[in-house]
Formats: C-alpha cells, sequence, structure tokens
C-alpha cells in the first residue's frame, strides 16, 4: 500500500497479490496523509491482523519517460528512466537508478528485443523489481524454505509444497472474498477444504496436536463462508429453473420472493468471521504451519512408500460409502458421503501429482467427474428444501405458492435422474484402477 503524489496517478494505491500476478486498487489522496482510506484498510485486515498501518519506507523518483514509436507513429512502449532515492524511518537511506519498459501497443516480441539492446549496452535486469521491497531489503520476511518433491525424497517434501500452495490461495482470496466477488468467496473455501484435506490425508506425517485445532477451526471458517457460497448457486439455479417456466405458470412475485430470500444471504457473516480474532489466529497459524511444519518421524519416509498408501486409504474410504449408497433405499445422504470421500482422494491425488505425473492428473480428473455429478445431486437437496421454506414464507405473506412445488417437482425430478444414472459399482472400478495406477507411478519414479 502506498501514498503516491505527483503525476497522472497520485492517489492512494493498494496492489493485492492475484493467481497471474497483482491486482491494482485506488483511492483518491484525500486529507490524510499517513491514514490510509478505511476501504483499503478493510481489504488488508487479513494481512494486518489488528496491528497499525505504519509508514515503512519513502520513496523520491525522478522520472524521465519516452515514447517509442513504431511506423506510422503508433506508440509502441514507454520506456522510463527513474532516479530513485529512499529511505526507512529508521534513517537509512539507499539511492539508484532502473529503467522500466511498459508496453502501449507493441507486442510481447519488443521485450526480447529490448533485452538484446540493454545487455549490449552492458544493462542487465534487476534482481528486485519492486522499489518498496528494495528499500526494505533484508527486513522483509523471507518466504517459507521449500524444497522441491522428487521422486524417492522425503514425503515432507510433497506435503510442505502442498501446505504452502493452499496457505497462499487462501491469503489472496481473503482480499477477493472481502470484496464480496463470488469467485473469491468460492475458491477460499475450496482452500480450506484442501488444507483440511491435506492435514487428515498426510496425518501420519505431521503432529496430530497441532494440526487438528487447525482443521476445525478451517471446518468452521468453510461452513461460514459456505452459507454465501450456497445461497448464491441455489439462487442461480432456481432463477434458471423459474426462467423455463411458461408464464402462465408463474404466479406471484417469484422472482423478487428469490432475490430478497438470497442476495447477499452470508455476506454480512462472511464479513464479521473475516474481521474476527478468530480468523486472525488462524492466519497466524497457518503462517506458522507453513514456516514450520511440526514433522513426525514419518515425515522422512520416502514418498514412493507413504504417498501410495495415502491414495490408496483414500480410495478404501470413497469405495465403502459408495457401497454403504448403493445399498440404502434413500440414498441421497449416502451419495453425499461418498461424494465427500471422492473429494478427499481427488485431493490426495493432486497433492502427489510432483511425483505421479499424468496418472495423478486422471486420478484428479475421474475423481472430479464423480463430485461434479454427486454435487449436483447435493445442489438439489438443498434447493428442494430451500423452496420449502420460500413457500413457507410466501404461504405467510399470503403469496401463492404453485410455482414453488411446480420447481420442487421439477428438482425432485432431477435428483431422482441423477441417482439413477450414478454407477456406484462403475464408478468404484474407474477409480480403483486410476488409484491403482497412480500409486504404481509414484513407486515406479
Amino acid at each position: 500500500m502506498r501514498r503516491r503524489t505527483g503525476g497522472a496517478d497520485e492517489g492512494w494505491h493498494l496492489k493485492v497479490p492475484t493467481k497471474g500476478g497483482r491486482d491494482e486498487l485506488r483511492r483518491p489522496l484525500g486529507r490524510a496523509t499517513t491514514t490510509p482510506p478505511k476501504p483499503l484498510r478493510d481489504l488488508v485486515a487479513g494481512w494486518v491482523r489488528g496491528e497499525s498501518l505504519v509508514q515503512v519506507a519513502t520513496v523520491l523518483t525522478d522520472r524521465s519517460p519516452t515514447q517509442l514509436l513504431g511506423a506510422g507513429g503508433a506508440v509502441l512502449a514507454e520506456l522510463t528512466d527513474d532516479r530513485v532515492t529512499a529511505s526507512t524511518p529508521d534513517g537509512a537511506t539507499v539511492a539508484w537508478r532502473e529503467w522500466e519498459l511498459e508496453l502501449v501497443d507493441g507486442a510481447t516480441d519488443l521485450f526480447d528485443s529490448a533485452d538484446r539492446v540493454l545487455a549490449t549496452a552492458g544493462v542487465g535486469r534487476a534482481q528486485q523489481s519492486r522499489k518498496v521491497a528494495r528499500t526494505l531489503g533484508d527486513r522483509i520476511p523471507p518466504a517459507p524454505r521449500l524444497r522441491s518433491p522428487a521422486a524417492g525424497k522425503p514425503v515432507s517434501r510433497l506435503v510442505h509444497a502442498r501446505l504452502v500452495e493452499q496457505v497462499g490461495v487462501l491469503a489472496r482470496r481473503d482480499v477477493d472474498a472481502r470484496r464480496g466477488t463470488e469467485e473469491g468467496v468460492h475458491k477460499m473455501r475450496v482452500a480450506c477444504r484442501r488444507l483440511r484435506a491435506l492435514l487428515a490425508t498426510f496425518r501420519p506425517t505431521l503432529d496430530r496436536d497441532q494440526t487438528e485445532p487447525v482443521r476445525e477451526e478451517l471446518r468452521w471458517l468453510a461452513g461460514v463462508l459456505g452459507q454465501s457460497r450456497d445461497a448464491t448457486v441455489i439462487h442461480e439455479r432456481l432463477r434458471n429453473l423459474l426462467a423455463d417456466e411458461a408464464r402462465s405458470q408463474v404466479h406471484g412475485p417469484v422472482l423478487r420472493r428469490l432475490r430478497t430470500t438470497f442476495e447477499g444471504r452470508g455476506r454480512g457473516e462472511v464479513l464479521a468471521a473475516l474481521d474476527s480474532q478468530r480468523y486472525f489466529a488462524l492466519r497466524h497459524r497457518l503462517d506458522q504451519l507453513a514456516a514450520d511444519p511440526p514433522w513426525t518421524e514419518r515425515a522422512d519416509a520416502p514418498d514412493r512408500d507413504l504417498a501410495p498408501k495415502v491414495l490408496g486409504k483414500e480410495l478404501k474410504r470413497f469405495r465403502r460409502r459408495a457401497e454403504a449408497a448403493g445399498a440404502a433405499d434413500q440414498p441421497e445422504h449416502a451419495l453425499h458421503e461418498a461424494r465427500k470421500a471422492a473429494k478427499r482422494l481427488r485431493y490426495a491425488a493432486e497433492a502427489v501429482e510432483p511425483v505421479a505425473g499424468k496418472k495423478a492428473r486422471r486420478l484428479d480428473r475421474d475423481a472430479h467427474r464423480v463430485t461434479s455429478h454427486l454435487g449436483e445431486l447435493q445442489d438439489t437437496t438443498v434447493s428442494r428444501a430451500e423452496l420449502l421454506a420460500v413457500a413457507k414464507a410466501a404461504t405467510a405473506a399470503g403469496e401463492p405458492t404453485f410455482t414453488y412445488g411446480r420447481l420442487h417437482a421439477r428438482e425432485e425430478a432431477r435428483a431422482g435422474r441423477l441417482t439413477t444414472s450414478f454407477r456406484v459399482h462403475r464408478a468404484v472400478a474407474d477409480l480403483k484402477a486410476r488409484t491403482r495406477k497412480a500409486r504404481k507411478a509414484v513407486r515406479k519414479n
């Protein structure tokens, strides 16, 4: 976060990490010079966690821009020549000069040409592109030290890489969830699930006294996020069903009632959770786990010994639950449990992919196919319960409920089709074959 004065882009800037890079949010300067605008402060609460925001550096830049023109006068890129003087509150200062090339209408191969020209002139690429990072130097805490997973190496490498990855996803999605994006809430919830699955699947490698409390807190957070996410999914589903109804079959203010029932539901609970000390404590604990996992002796075992066992264990869990569903008279609940087990197997396949390669990816793909099918079935279970609740509210308001009954019947029929079309024995056989190949790939590598 920075406060920039001078130039066309003066104002408060907040750069937040995204999967592909960074997103920049801006606010006008205003009167305050040391206190950032509240909307930006709110967005970084998951990183700050109750601490005060303070100035850490002052960066003064004397910039000389030069436009690079192509045929016909088109601006291909802008080359900026920056002379920088930076300081920290403790009086330390540093100065340097840097050039930056930013494309305007030029193609990306212009970067390669610029590299060659500058290299010939003795100008190399900067080791650090962020001015504040260069200013602060080793004051910035280092990233967790990772040793890349590799065949035959300790299984702790697989677990640690996955742990750091998903803690990072959760942290990045924090800002998106605070901004109210559906994608942010969804991806943050999925990161919670993946972390819970990782800590459960690889229990032998980690101290359970330290990881089980984290799993419980991740369950809490996923549950809060789920309220908002489920409302969004069900609202969209019911709107689509309603759009397929003939006008003559829509009685009463159905669309309006659906909107007032589902729009924004769970949003307040999500924001309250993300601003709570409970959440801050969870984030702190996740950072600690990523930086220094509490390994057990079994973490030193070669991945080819332990990874196949955890895949086999997760397959057995899915097979047991799927077969129980196949034998049940009312299988919907049992199929939901089978779906959760298939997710655990899928997440385990994702974790071992660095050493199992395409065999793990194929297991992931087939497990995802199972979870998607059973997820649609679970959506009908939730939507039918919601329709009953909405119809009850409509009755109390003196509104017709005929249309809700029609939608409920359609969802019931859909549930029947999804249940009938799910072949338990085929699903078990397919995932068993994929798991066997993935386990073999790990042992072979």
